[in-house]
């Protein structure tokens, strides 16, 4: 998930009279139009990358509704921070990629400098920039960034599973790192569509829970969960997901729970109720709603209440080891490939769950 700023970028250099197609985002709540732009040209140090498929994330949608690119002193924006592609043109200085390079996009752009970076928590940097929300990302033909901003990418990944590495499974990898999970915890999941499931996939198979247990109100999202490694589901339209967390465990409750429903505030209040005695809580999803917790429960059960924004690059080269060593199950995820015309349509599909979406990508 982004985080937002304020920031005015740079002008950027252009590839001379070559031109691309962008889908350019200019009000909230209008449809993004697709038309011809300068293509970006790399300076000293970046890298211009054709782009081969970029994902559409529940926080494109987001922005598309709440954060339009005046909000970050811009006249329009190419939305899009999920990207893999292929290295084009290399800049002078640049020492680790060359032409042909495949790659897979960090979109999270510390300044290197301010204290969070240096001391390690680049996540937190006091000058953060994200692709695709301060800066152009990558719904578009082409994206030029610094050199660091791109890890190679296996060749046995494919294009559309590499995009949705660099938020849709870094990002829980991220929070479930936060959570400081101890193999044999039990784990509570909330929310589990493009993030949460691979959280789901992340906590079973990675992080080493004894019991993972995915809620949501929709039942695809469920039995896919189920698939991905939830021993139990609880479809929270039908049953009180806190009565029946607290009876899966004895009466005792989870050690662990996730939220990755930024929209309902009521969730937080929910994992709060069904962590257990020591246990934690972890925000992930943005919540734009105050959240009203009860402080006697609370302390009485000396439970943490975390958040995990972002990610650290280290994870990423991490989830992509993840990938190419087929530990984690990408085979489902993508459940949607469309055209850079059809952005829109791309939008329109995750916000209208048409045809149970997990993961939209544009593919070119």
């Amino acid at each position: 998930m982004q985080a937002i700023n304020k920031y005015k970028p740079l002008p950027k250099r252009t590839c001379g009279d070559l031109r691309m197609k962008a889908a350019r985002f200019y009000r909230a709540d209008n449809p993004l139009t697709i038309e011809e732009i300068p293509t970006p040209m790399p300076g000293s140090g970046e890298v211009l990358v054709k782009v081969k498929a970029s994902g559409i994330c529940g926080s494109d949608l987001c922005a598309y509704h709440s954060y339009p690119p005046e909000s970050f002193g811009l006249r329009s924006l190419t939305l899009g921070h999920e990207c893999a592609g292929v290295v084009k043109i290399v800049g002078k200085n640049v020492k680790s990629l060359r032409e042909g390079d495949n790659v897979c996009m960090d979109y999270v752009i510390p300044c290197g400098y301010c204290y969070y970076c240096i001391t390690g928590r680049s996540n937190l940097c006091e000058n953060l920039k994200c692709a695709g929300f301060e800066v152009d990302g990558a719904f578009a033909e082409y994206i030029c960034l610094p050199e660091r901003q791109f890890l190679k990418l296996p060749e046995d990944i494919p294009f559309a599973q590499g995009a949705i590495l660099g938020c849709a499974v870094v990002t829980p990898y991220h929070s479930l790192r936060i959570a400081e999970i101890t193999p044999g915890d039990t784990v509570a999941i909330y929310g589990v569509g493009g993030v949460g499931l691979h959280a789901v996939n992340l906590a079973a198979k990675i992080f080493g829970a004894g019991m993972t247990i995915a809620v949501d109100i929709v039942e695809y999202k469920l039995k896919l969960a189920t698939e991905l490694g939830a021993d139990e589901t609880i479809n929270a339209a039908e049953e009180d997901p806190v009565k029946t967390i607290k009876k899966l465990t004895g009466g005792r409750g989870v050690d662990i729970a996730l939220v990755y429903v930024p929209e309902a505030p009521n969730v937080i209040d929910q994992s709060l109720k069904c962590v257990g005695k020591g246990g934690r809580a972890v925000m992930v999803g943005k919540c734009q709603e105050n959240v009203q917790i009860d402080p006697s429960s609370f302390l009485e059960k000396e439970l943490q209440l975390r958040s995990s924004i972002e990610h650290l690059q280290w994870e990423l080269l991490r989830v992509i080891e993840l990938a190419k060593e087929k530990k984690i199950d990408l085979s489902r995820s993508v459940t949607h490939k469309i055209s850079l015309d059809e952005a829109n349509k791309g939008l329109e599909i995750l916000e209208k769950k048409t045809g149970d979406p997990v993961r939209v990508v544009i593919i070119q």
